[in-house]
């Protein structure tokens, strides 16, 4: 049983909702293993596998999914981005944009019966937006700082 349009709609949702909270996701991918008949959903990321963003991320699936759909899934793995399981996905899919189907592989020692990688970033490229992401703001914040000085300068000539 493969999972339809309107749950892939909503694993992309949850990804968005994740990623809107500032959280450093590099990898979601939702695996049925050859043993299984239900979904596995694995997150990676820096510093993602912690106990608060397991409940952030389980509050988050209970408010996306109807409870006939929910248990579609039978685990949630989070990964940090120095595990294994996260290099061999990196190393073995490169995904631009869109959804990549992957069927009968093995991936880490796990053999995948069907999976649907729906986010895949580099680690490094996702630093890399950060600190673009910083500079941009310091931009901003010298604009803004000259800005009020120049309006400070023409009050005083004013006086």
């Amino acid at each position: 049983m493969d999972l339809d349009i309107t749950i892939i709609d909503k694993l992309q949702g949850l990804l968005s909702n994740i990623i809107s909270l500032k959280k450093k996701v590099s990898l979601f991918v939702v695996i049925r293993r050859e043993d299984a008949d239900t979904w596995d959903l694995v997150f990676g990321g820096d510093k993602i596998d912690t106990k608060i963003n397991l409940d952030l991320i389980t509050a988050n699936m209970n408010r996306i999914f109807e409870k006939n759909e929910i248990v579609l899934f039978s685990r949630l793995t989070l990964l940090n981005s120095d595990h294994p399981f996260l290099d061999s996905i990196n190393k073995t899919f490169t995904k631009g944009g869109g959804l990549m189907k992957i069927e009968n592989t093995r991936i880490d020692n796990i053999f995948v019966k069907d999976a649907h990688l729906i986010y895949n970033e580099s680690i490094e490229s996702i630093k890399r937006r950060d600190e673009d992401e910083l500079k941009e703001k310091d931009v901003v914040k010298a604009e803004d700082a000259i800005a009020s000085t120049t309006t400070l300068e023409n009050e005083n000539i004013r006086e």
